[in-house]
């Protein structure tokens, strides 16, 4: 299943790890993107209903384990889209 972010969320996601590395602490920014980014591919992918849907976003939601990121996504056969 391919991973899509859509504009703004990959713009809010950019936007904290430029945040954390102005603040000089660019080793932690970039392990936050790595976390995201494997849970995405290692859990979300693979167990999609795993999170909460909530019925009036007609999305799903989630936390990231550990971090304090809620993923809301939608997805399809092929694609899991990140809003």
């Amino acid at each position: 299943m391919k991973i899509v972010f859509d504009r703004k969320a990959e713009s809010e996601l950019a936007s904290q790890i430029d945040y954390m590395i102005e603040q000089g602490a660019g080793r932690a920014g970039r392990r936050l993107e790595q976390r995201l980014i494997h849970f995405l591919q290692n859990t979300i992918v693979r167990y999609p209903r795993s999170g909460t849907f909530v019925a009036h976003r007609d999305l799903w939601e989630t936390w990231v384990p550990h971090t304090r990121f809620v993923i809301w996504y939608r997805f399809t056969t092929d694609e899991l889209q990140v809003v």
